[in-house]
């Protein structure tokens, strides 16, 4: 594995970026409505669309934008981003206004819709699916980001008329498609702020922070905006994000991509003035494929030392996250008589950064009996998952939420690598007390029904001495006196000679034996007596 290793990393040193493939289109739609004529204005939508849009130019997307747009300028820029879809690999699109949702659909609001009813919103307003039909007429990645979560008049206006009206925004399910990602500002049903006057919103803010990390999938930039929004709203606002992307889809690869906005400066070239001796002919790599390539080796490895030096090639890489995750699942598989008191890297710091989700969940690769273990250590927690079963189950995620929020977690309900190794360090005592009781419990019920089965075996039985009945029978029939086998009477000898005696199984065959002596030479005396009998 380290020769495997030596070779992957070599090449990430010989590669030249100039070797590196054309990347495919990207295209974007950027809304941003502040200016509302029927309600009061927003501060800030307009400005967050315009920093976002910039940050996508400056990542190579082809940027089809709008600010504070009325109903028939919005439905003309969908249909121009629809155009330039074709052909394109990935498509995003990013919405900063009022939105609403009734039923299970979502509307985007222009700046001079008036809604009276909710028969208006099909005039009125645009659709989200209406959007989501375009990105999918094709196999493409798709990115959906609503900032328009905010405390909305016109949900008001029309919840006095419509029970369907509901705060926020309503989920979007992605499991009918793939390769799509939605994400709110908040959770669906919540309200989202707005920020302060003059900046940005919470949520665009950790964004625009994020967006341009080089080497990092949207489905990891979208979960520490989701810990930055967290911290920074005071646990006011948790982001949600709903994705069937198959695979990483990055934001910012390592290739540098041309810029589509004119004002750009294009990227110069340098002659090299001075030749370069003649060096082997590298792969056709560049560093985001090394990255991959590295992965792959680690991962076949699947121990502590090969992820450790994926994450010293790649310390940034695409699959970072994973790598660490590998390595604290790994740690939490030791025995639990291995674990210290506070495992490296567990602190409340760490713990906050650390979002659960079904991804981390699933990388973790938790068998049947780590999550009985899980729940048995909730409880002894002091929190009740219920039954012990071998998935999670509805009352387990609540007693994982519970868990999270007693330690200042985002409460998600899912675990990370590093959130079990907590766990199991707050109830390391609890848990071992547990497994003891237990063990003592099953070595007593072993015990008893042991002792239960060795009772049934050993049954006494009472008979007769079979030899002795012998001797004193034979003696009568010479005439003679039995004086018996022993000069001192035993307890249980009678005047007529007869002795009993308590014997085991053991005794049997002695005792089948003289019985069966007995039996002959009873028979033949009373033959004789009646043959001779016959003859008289």
């Amino acid at each position: 594995m380290a020769v495997a290793f030596a070779l992957v990393l070599s090449a990430v040193a010989l590669a030249s970026p100039g070797s590196a493939a054309v990347p495919e289109r990207r295209v974007a739609l950027v809304i941003g409505n502040s200016a509302y004529t029927a309600v009061p204005p927003l501060a800030n939508p307009q400005r967050d669309a315009k920093g976002i849009s910039a940050a996508l130019k400056r990542l190579g997307f082809d940027v089809v934008e709008g600010y504070d747009l009325k109903m028939d300028e919005m439905t003309g820029i969908v249909r121009e981003f629809a155009q330039k879809l074709d052909g394109a690999k990935a498509g995003l699109v990013y919405y900063a206004g009022h939105g609403i949702a009734v039923g299970d659909e979502n509307y985007l609001i222009p700046v001079d819709a008036s809604l009276r009813s909710e028969a208006d919103l099909d005039f009125r307003a645009v659709n989200v699916q209406l959007v989501l039909r375009q990105m999918q007429r094709d196999e493409r990645v798709n990115i959906v980001i609503l900032d328009a979560c905010r405390d909305n008049p016109f949900a008001a206006q029309l919840a006095a008329k419509s029970r369907a009206v509901t705060r926020g925004l309503t989920a979007i399910e992605t499991q009918s498609a793939s390769g799509i990602l939605i994400a709110f500002a908040t959770d669906p049903r919540a309200t989202a702020l707005d920020g302060e006057r003059d900046g940005n919103s919470p949520f665009t803010s950790a964004l625009l922070k994020h967006i341009e990390t080089p080497e990092v999938s949207i489905t990891t930039v979208m979960d520490r905006v989701r810990a930055d929004v967290w911290e920074t709203t005071g646990k006011k606002q948790k982001p949600w994000t709903n994705s069937s992307i198959i695979g990483e889809f990055k934001m910012n690869p390592t290739l540098k991509l041309a810029a589509v906005d004119p004002g750009v400066a294009a990227t110069k070239t340098i002659d090299a003035a001075v030749p370069m001796p003649a060096m082997p002919v590298a792969p056709s790599l560049d560093r985001a494929q090394l990255d991959v390539k590295t992965w792959e080796v680690a991962e076949r490895g699947n121990s502590a030392a090969d992820y450790r030096a994926y994450l010293d090639a790649f310390p940034s890489g695409q699959f970072a996250t994973f790598a660490r995750n590998r390595l604290a699942s790994l740690d939490a598989a030791k025995p639990a008589s291995g674990f210290l008191a506070t495992p490296p890297g567990v602190n409340d710091e760490a713990l906050k950064k650390e979002i659960g989700t079904a991804q981390t969940e699933t990388a973790m690769k938790l068998d049947n009996a780590g999550r009985r273990e899980v729940q048995t250590r909730l409880r002894v927690s002091g929190f009740q998952p219920g039954k012990a079963a071998t998935t999670f189950g509805p009352s387990h995620r609540k007693a994982i939420q519970a868990w999270q929020k007693s330690r200042s977690i985002p409460e998600t309900g899912f675990l990370t690598a590093m959130q079990v190794s907590a766990l199991r360090s707050q109830s390391e005592t609890a848990y071992q007390a547990v497994l003891a009781e237990e063990k003592a419990a099953a070595e007593k019920k072993r015990s008893t029904k042991t002792a239960g089965e060795g009772k049934a075996a050993t049954r006494n039985v009472t008979s007769y001495d079979g030899d002795e009945m012998y001797r004193r029978d034979l003696a009568r029939e010479r005439g003679e006196v039995y004086q018996g086998t022993t000069t001192t009477p035993r307890r249980g000898t009678t005047s007529t000679g007869y002795q009993g005696r308590v014997r085991t199984r053991d005794g049997d065959a002695g005792d089948s034996a003289g019985a069966a002596i007995f039996g002959g030479i009873v028979g033949g005396v009373l033959g004789g007596a009646i043959g001779g009998g016959f003859r008289r």
